[in-house]
């Protein structure tokens, strides 16, 4: 009868140990299946996001840059500004050739090498590495020449008349207005270069354009969109790089926006003279 109670308890013992092997095995499969989930999510946020270089401080036109200048920032990769730089080696001796606020990501685009800045600033020494000079005669430019000034950062608009099919199947010409380029860089405004020069000085010559930098297809397309139609310039912030998702305007749009400026829809009546069928307004 001992020994009986000797072998079960032996068992039991035994089964204790089988049980606690079996749950530290759960337990560390657990353990490690977490581990792998946590790993992959990081890493998900990892190809996400991009280290940039933004300013540590206001960074004045004809500055070169220094490391205590600038500072490394993890971004969204959505929020990366085009040409950033990344890292100090690529942008240190360089110099600014438009002003950079505290807090803005270094983009090529405001730097230059210093043998391409000469003493007159000629445009093809201020214009970034891999754009294009290219003239905006603006529709509103007599309205802002004396606000705005090179190294400023503007939005290009275009004023087009499009050929459009209406609920009639008629084609008619409507006015759009359309996004075409946001946060374009200023080069020139008329013959002048120098970003130095402060907004509300007598010109020395009528202004009747800007110059701007744009990419090579960009600038294509800019020269297209002056030939179909007008261009307007709408002056952005100096803290302000981001791009955002702007929609086309028609009249349909501003109706919906503006719902007051509907007319008031007039009652009609169908009035028929033989097979021929006309529809007549009665005012309400």
């Amino acid at each position: 009868m001992q020994k009986q109670r000797l072998i079960i308890v032996i068992v039991g013992v035994i089964l204790g140990l089988i049980a606690v092997v079996m749950v530290n095995v759960y337990v560390n499969d657990m353990s490690a299946d977490a581990k792998r989930r946590a790993e992959k999510e990081l890493e998900k946020i990892r190809r996400n996001q991009a280290v940039v270089l933004v300013a540590k401080q206001d960074i004045p036109v004809d500055t070169v840059i220094q490391s205590g200048m600038i500072e490394t920032s993890i971004v969204p990769r959505e929020y990366v500004q085009p040409q950033v730089a990344a890292s100090l080696d690529n942008v240190s001796g360089m110099i600014t050739i438009a002003p950079i606020s505290r807090g803005e990501q270094i983009s090529f685009t405001k730097l230059s090498t210093s043998n391409q800045i000469v003493k007159h600033r000629d445009l093809a020494s201020v214009t970034p590495v891999g754009k294009r000079a290219v003239s905006v005669s603006a529709e509103n430019i007599s309205d802002v020449v004396g606000l705005i000034k090179p190294g400023d950062n503007v939005d290009l608009i275009a004023v087009l008349s499009l050929t459009r099919e209406n609920s009639e199947g008629k084609k008619v010409i409507e006015q759009t207005i359309v996004p075409a380029f946001q946060n374009v860089l200023i080069l020139a405004v008329g013959q002048e270069t120098d970003s130095n020069l402060k907004p509300g000085k007598p010109q020395k010559e009528k202004v009747d354009q800007i110059t701007v930098a744009l990419g090579p297809t960009e600038a294509n397309i800019l020269a297209f969109l002056q030939e179909q139609g007008k261009i307007r310039i709408s002056l952005r912030s100096t803290n302000d790089s981001l791009i955002e998702t702007v929609e086309t305007t028609t009249w349909q749009s501003v109706l919906e926006q503006i719902p007051a400026l509907k007319e008031k829809e007039a009652e009609s009546i169908d009035i028929y003279r033989g097979l021929k069928k006309e529809k007549i307004n009665i005012s309400k």
